[in-house]
């Protein structure tokens, strides 16, 4: 099983993809956008990753930051991935227009104000800490079922002083 990659570089992909849609869109106007169709799903994909990118995100990160929509933007990915059919140009270029300039501020203003070996550390604590407790709660549903310890420690690696404490 791969690392998941970590917030800070699901951050970056968003502006990298936010900075490739100004890049394709630069000069250009709602009518190109509509009758390019290589520019058009240049910026559709691109704006795909930034939703991707948000729904990777930690809930942690997420809460920590609730200025930013990050529903709306996992929605709004959901919608051209699966509703690809009916994706009004004049909601994306309106999207180019008014959503991602501010998004990408906060976003970069995130990137560079977070402490990130803090909270990457904090990140793993809680993680390893709701493993933990899965882990407890496994061990005791084996309990119940009549593991003994030994097996149960083998399948959970909890100590086998953990598991008497259940």
């Amino acid at each position: 099983m791969r690392e998941p990659l970590k917030d800070r570089i699901r951050l970056e992909h968003i502006v990298e993809a936010i900075n490739k849609v100004f890049k394709y869109t630069e000069g250009k106007t709602s009518e190109d956008l509509r009758t390019g169709d290589m520019m058009f799903y240049a910026v559709v994909k691109n704006i795909e990753i930034v939703g991707e990118a948000a729904y990777h995100l930690t809930k942690a990160f997420c809460r920590t930051h609730p200025d930013t929509d990050w529903d709306g933007i996992m929605k709004l990915r959901h919608v051209l991935v699966h509703d690809y059919y009916q994706i009004n140009v004049q909601t994306v270029w309106d999207i180019i227009q008014q959503e991602l300039p501010p998004l990408r501020d906060q976003v970069t203003r995130y990137i560079s104000e977070t402490n990130w070996e803090e909270w990457e550390k904090n990140v793993k604590v809680v993680s390893e800490t709701a493993v933990h407790k899965n882990l407890v709660k496994a061990a005791s549903r084996m309990k119940t079922d009549g593991m003994d310890t030994k097996q149960i420690s083998r399948y959970t690696g909890l100590t086998a002083e953990e598991i008497d404490e259940i």
